[in-house]
């Protein structure tokens, strides 16, 4: 936790590093001996009045360090634990061991630093209670030094406890079994929606599976799948989901969703890397508001939860980093008030919403030797309302546009007052409607605020990796969706304005930075979308002979409602569109009741996607294929749920896609099968070439239409 007059993080020492962060309440710093110590702590093998019912973990491996983790119960008073970490996991060998206390002010978790390790090397860990019990042994492992040959990471993203099991972790397991010891997993990287901030209530409208069922979800123990009511008993929010109102409400969900047995594996197997998207709080959240409503108190809650349960290291991170702003939750005390006094990237600088927003700060960046450095973003604490005011969208529980809008009016909304070089319009026509300009008089909303993408841009540019990742909460590709049967349509439309797709102006500077300072081998690693889905991203999408910079791979849902059932919803009003979305899929003698024609809609175009809907064969579906529809997308799966693996080389980065059947089933949980693996690769590109994707082996079900070349 910084104190009062620390200097700028980007400048503080490692010595100051470790000394703000031990200082901080529930954090510890121990350095690992060069060898075995001796008269260490052992478990006592009898029965204990303490537990560890959320497990054990770590996070942020570097070169010398990684954060450990764990929560325990048993008194409501404050619990010393022994902490060790061991060379093997036999505990023969312990070069660390402390005695920390865990507090009732923190829900009785705990996060260590752990100093002076070895380069590249696995270790183990575990706590000890003060009876002697012992929580589950913890394996993690720590960044290279110097020359790497390989990175394996897995992302993962969007887990709804009470919608489906979270199997993806399972079957990332299983498959790191079988791997090769060169392709087995380094660490986990979860780019947000850890939790689901909106429970189940007894008159709760939820959505339905892939065969149209509401199912009532049963753990292995015989328990229900359900995050039972908060502590508050919480607030009803729309179609009666009950959402959280403080911090012990937050506290409750990360409990809960830290029981589940496949996510407690993982993290106790491998370090996870993190950071936030809007579920951790609230749903398409800004700032600390959602909507034009403060919820600064909210916010701040919500990063204690996020800082108690999710380990990191913030400010004993950028060990191996040339600079560093991230900082542990510090307590603040704020109050609602409006929205006011925006700088020129829409960051509001009333004082509440500054102390809620920064009372945490998780953007940072890992190295993984010289041959990777990972950049965290947080696409969330800092950015403007979206580029579609929220005053216009009117479907759905999640808000969206009645139909595809066009891109341009999005980025004049977008750049506000610097729109058409300072010269906004008055009007502004959104679907057909002559309307007065609602940001005619507001500043560019940003995604990042000007600090963070200053640093980004400077991470990037000086970055000595051969590969630069950006570990993003949501896509920066664009998601086009083709109405031109319409008179006014587009081919290219956009809904989904509350990612990057609402924040064009700011897209496209970033991507021509890229392209202007002759960046190489940038590659955005996401998920958000409840789909499959992998393309280019170009420097300017409106822009004359856009030119490729990156490749994008975004990964599914672990349990989340897939986006084919999402979209269904929104589109449920527009017959047309509708058709568009899904179709009967036992009509057509598939066993999955709901198919998705959403994939041929977003690869191939609307006639594509009709032709799809009314049974059309392969041949017709392709030739009504539209290759001015998102001519930069490769890969739809919209019913998909899983994970994907980049595994990175100096010369190439592999993406495997893996797609676990709906997660809605025991049996099938337990199971952990595979529905399809697709493969998709691209090479290290040098200056004056443009990325693009490679399309590999398809093991399993194809993506129906799901996949262009």
């Amino acid at each position: 936790m910084p104190t009062a007059g620390a200097p700028p993080a980007s400048v503080i020492s490692r010595r100051d590093l470790l000394r703000y962060f031990s200082a901080a309440a529930g954090c510890f710093v121990v350095g690992a001996a060069p060898a075995a110590l001796g008269g260490c702590a052992r478990p006592r093998g009898r029965p204990s009045r303490f537990s560890f019912p959320q497990g054990v973990a770590s996070a942020d491996p570097q070169s010398d360090a990684v954060v450990i983790w764990t929560r325990v119960e048993g008194d409501a008073d404050a619990v010393g634990l022994t902490a060790q970490i061991a060379t093997d996991p036999s505990f023969d060998s312990v070069i660390a061991e402390t005695g920390i206390d865990t507090l009732p002010e923190l829900d009785h978790t705990v996060r260590g630093l752990i100093t002076d390790l070895e380069p590249d090397r696995f270790y183990y860990y575990r706590f000890i209670d003060p009876d002697g019990g012992a929580s589950r042994t913890g394996r993690t492992r720590t960044a290279p030094l110097g020359t790497a040959r390989q990175l394996n990471v897995a992302v993962f993203s969007c887990q709804d406890y009470e919608q489906g099991y979270f199997t993806a972790y399972r079957r990332l397991i299983l498959d790191d079994q079988a791997a090769r010891p060169e392709d087995r997993i380094d660490f986990v990287m979860h780019v947000g929606d850890f939790i689901y901030q909106s429970i189940r209530g007894p008159d709760t409208i939820a959505e339905p599976d892939h065969n149209g069922n509401r199912l009532k979800l049963m753990n292995r123990d015989g328990s229900v799948r359900r995050c039972e009511p908060f502590p508050s008993g919480g607030r009803v929010a729309g179609r009666n989901w009950i959402a959280p109102v403080d911090l012990d409400d937050y506290r409750w969900l990360y409990k809960r969703y830290l029981t589940d047995p496949d996510l407690q594996e993982a993290r106790a197997l491998y370090p996870f890397v993190q950071i936030w998207d809007d579920h951790e709080l609230l749903n398409d959240y800004w700032q600390s508001y959602y909507r034009e409503q403060s919820i600064a108190e909210l916010k701040v809650a919500s990063n204690q939860a996020w800082f108690e349960y999710v380990p990191a290291a913030l400010s004993a991170g950028g060990r191996d980093s040339d600079e560093s702003h991230a900082s542990d939750f510090e307590p603040v005390d704020v109050t609602a008030a409006p929205a006011g006094d925006f700088d020129d990237h829409y960051l509001s600088q009333e004082p509440n919403n500054l102390a809620a927003i920064n009372s945490m700060t998780i953007y940072r960046s890992l190295k993984w030797g010289d041959l990777a450095e990972l950049f965290l973003v947080d696409g969330r604490s800092y950015r403007g309302p979206r580029g579609l005011p929220q005053e216009l969208l009117s479907i759905g529980r999640h808000p969206y546009p009645e139909g595809p809008v066009d891109p341009l009016l999005i980025r004049t909304l977008n750049a506000g007052r610097t729109a058409n070089g300072g010269n906004p319009p008055d009007e502004v026509v959104y679907l057909g409607r002559t309307l007065p300009n609602p940001r005619k008089d507001m500043p560019m909303g940003s995604m990042l605020g000007r600090r963070q993408k200053a640093w980004l841009k400077n991470g990037l540019k000086n970055s000595g990796a051969s590969w630069k990742l950006m570990g993003l909460n949501g896509g920066l590709i664009r998601h086009g969706f083709d109405d031109s049967f319409r008179g006014g349509g587009h081919k290219n439309g956009s809904l989904w304005t509350d990612g990057w797709d609402g924040y064009p102006v700011e897209r496209t500077e970033i991507c021509s930075f890229i392209r202007d300072e002759r960046i190489t081998n940038v590659v955005s690693l996401t998920g958000d979308r409840h789909a499959h889905l992998a393309g280019v991203i170009y420097d300017d999408f409106d822009g004359d002979g856009p030119v490729a910079v990156m490749p994008e791979f975004a990964g599914g849902a672990v349990s989340a409602v897939s986006r084919m059932i999402i979209q269904r919803e929104l589109s449920a009003h527009d017959p047309q569109v509708s058709r568009l979305v899904t179709f009967d899929g036992r009509a057509q003698g598939y066993e999955q009741a709901i198919m998705p024609s959403l994939n041929a809609w977003m690869l191939h175009g609307a006639a594509s996607a009709e032709a799809v809907f009314s049974g059309e064969d392969r041949e017709e579906v392709l030739r009504a294929s539209d290759p001015e529809v998102n001519p930069y997308m490769n890969y739809v799966d919209a019913d998909a749920h899983g994970f994907l693996v980049a595994r990175i080389t100096p010369d190439r980065c592999d993406v495997q896609y893996v797609s676990v059947f709906e997660p809605v089933s025991l049996a099938g949980n337990e199971e952990a099968g595979v529905r399809r693996r697709v493969n998709l690769h691209i090479e290290a590109w040098p200056e004056g070439r443009e990325p693009g994707i490679v399309l590999g082996e398809v093991e399993g079900e194809r993506p129906l239409y799901g996949l262009k070349a």
